[in-house]
């Protein structure tokens, strides 16, 4: 995957369709080794910037998508004549509305956004999944066990065979390495694991080589509170057009500094890096 892989800022993504994300994910678990899946928002883009041991981990990645149209639209962007920074200030405004009017002038460069819950539906109904074994790792109390309940209600033929919040079981070692054994003990094939980034990231990155059967481990984020009915995801029309962070928002008011670092901080960033360039 490496090879098709671009460069937001200092984050590292994969130019992949979903189609072509779960071929990927049917070679890894047909391997003998395990691997990282990071589903890459605006806000980690961010968190990349910052955080120079996450900006390692994510870069580790064997694939990294694409999770949210700011993700995509900062790549195309990024890669697009470079003009005056009136200009560029203009071009960066009129994103937003691409999304809505022309989203294939947004598509240059990462073919489509691939968020992390409709990754995991996405392998729920695949052709390979019907011999694999899941585990839910994550969220807060009860909530991955509401996931994989709700789960195997609409997809009668996973095997999830553990769910278990882990929101305070990897601060000590010793709750670690008991976590590990129950995970271990449950042999799954794939893991997908809730904590929030860069937290779920880097506990991945730092535990993989530990879980023995694991051959896919990825980082879901809030996605067991959306599928549990926790809370709601967003309309169609709000996925459609990059703005299921307002409805996170409306939902989750607690959320806006979360938000402005994915929105206005993340535009800012890639409007000096575009302004660094032109003056350099």
């Amino acid at each position: 995957m490496k090879n098709g892989r671009i460069k937001i800022l200092q984050a590292s993504v994969d130019a992949v369709t979903q189609k072509e994300a779960l071929e990927n994910i049917r070679l890894f678990l047909s391997s003998s080794d395990g691997h990282q899946i990071v589903t890459l928002n605006s806000e980690m883009v961010v968190a990349c910037e910052e955080d120079a041991q996450f900006r390692s981990v994510v870069e580790a990645a064997d694939l990294i998508v694409a999770d949210g149209m700011g993700v995509v639209c900062a790549s195309s962007f990024l890669k697009k004549k470079r003009n005056s920074p009136f200009f560029d200030m203009a071009n960066l405004v009129l994103m937003p509305f691409y999304e809505i009017f022309s989203p294939e002038k947004i598509k240059d460069v990462l073919p489509e956004k691939i968020s992390g819950i409709d990754l995991i539906h996405a392998i729920c109904t695949s052709d390979f999944i019907h011999d694999k074994k899941i585990y839910l790792l994550g969220a807060e109390e009860g909530i991955a066990r509401r996931a994989g309940e709700a789960l195997k209600v609409r997809y009668p033929q996973l095997k999830i065979v553990g769910a278990e919040s882990g929101i305070r079981k990897v601060f000590s070692r010793k709750d670690n390495d008991e976590l590990i054994a129950k995970v271990n003990a449950s042999s799954p094939d794939i893991l997908f694991v809730a904590l929030g980034a860069p937290r779920q990231e880097k506990w991945i990155y730092d535990n993989l080589p530990k879980l023995s059967c694991v051959k896919v481990a990825m980082g879901v984020g809030g996605s067991f509170d959306i599928i549990a009915g926790k809370i709601s995801r967003a309309p169609k029309i709000f996925q459609m057009h990059g703005m299921e962070w307002l409805w996170r928002l409306l939902q989750e008011p607690k959320r806006v500094r979360r938000i402005y670092n994915a929105t206005f901080k993340l535009a800012w960033l890639i409007f000096r890096e575009r302004k660094d360039k032109i003056e350099g």
